[in-house]
Parts: structure tokens; C-alpha cells; sequence
């Protein structure tokens, strides 16, 4: 049986986070479609803000992207993805997974270009974070067949 077999069938949120700014995208209960939603400015209520979208969005897991080559690491944006995964964790009864981010952001704009995106919005830096979070959750989704 798939681990995730118990995912299916909520709607699931997905986060980029960056040191500006988190890109957060949603999918249907079908997980069919991956929607990109908001982008939030990095400040002390961000994680309040989450929590509320969490809920606002009936979410019924949360996938946080973090680089694969950050096994071990320990830089400052890891240790700001680790600590939303435990505030997260402690504060929410649905399960939260790290996901490997890999060039989502590199393969946002790519996806921007062939939705046929203004150069403009191509270069909306938040525009950008929310498709990541989108590619993300994808990722997430189509690997483990959920």
C-alpha cells in the first residue's frame, strides 16, 4: 500500500520558502490541478498567516519544498524550512512532509514561458514563488502517485 494512500482526497498546500518571500499553491481534492494561491512577505505573523490559510483552505496536508542537496546542511534557509515544518507540525493534526524544491523556481519561469507569460510577469519575483510552490506540489504529487 502507498504510504500516502491517505492523502488522497484533500486538498493539499505546498510552500516555497524563500528569504523574502513564501510561495504557496493549493490542489484540488482530485489533486488534478495545482493552483498557485498567494505569496507571503517573510515578517514576524507569516506563520499565523499559513496557519489561517490552512484553514481557510480546508487543507488536508502541507508539503514544504526544501533543496535535495540540503541533506546535512545547514544553512539559513534550511534551518527557516526546518523551523516552519516543526511550528507546523506542533501546531496542525494533518500531516506535514518535506519535498524535494530542486530548480522548481528555474522550472517555474520555464513553465511561465510556455503558458505564454508576459516577460513582465515572468519577471514578478512572487509571481515566480507561487509557480514554484505550484511545481512543488506537483512533484509531490505525480512521485508518489497520490
Amino acid at each position: 500500500m502507498n504510504m500516502y494512500e491517505h492523502l488522497k482526497g484533500k486538498r493539499l498546500l505546498a510552500l516555497d520558502i524563500g528569504k523574502k518571500r513564501i510561495g504557496i499553491a493549493v490542489c484540488d481534492i482530485l489533486h488534478i490541478t495545482t493552483t498557485p494561491l498567494h505569496t507571503i512577505d517573510q515578517g514576524p505573523a507569516v506563520q499565523q498567516e499559513i496557519l489561517n490559510i490552512i484553514k481557510r483552505e480546508q487543507i488536508g496536508g502541507v508539503i514544504i519544498g526544501i533543496p535535495k542537496e540540503a541533506k546535512g546542511q545547514t544553512n539559513s534557509i534550511i534551518k527557516d524550512i526546518k523551523n516552519m515544518e516543526k511550528f507546523l507540525r506542533a501546531q496542525l493534526s494533518i500531516d506535514v512532509y518535506l519535498h524535494d524544491e530542486s530548480f522548481s523556481s528555474k522550472d517555474a519561469v520555464m513553465h511561465m514561458v510556455a503558458a505564454g507569460r508576459s516577460k513582465k510577469h515572468r519577471q514578478d519575483k512572487a509571481a515566480i514563488d507561487r509557480t514554484a510552490a505550484a511545481i512543488i506540489l506537483r512533484s509531490f504529487l505525480d512521485e508518489y502517485d497520490v
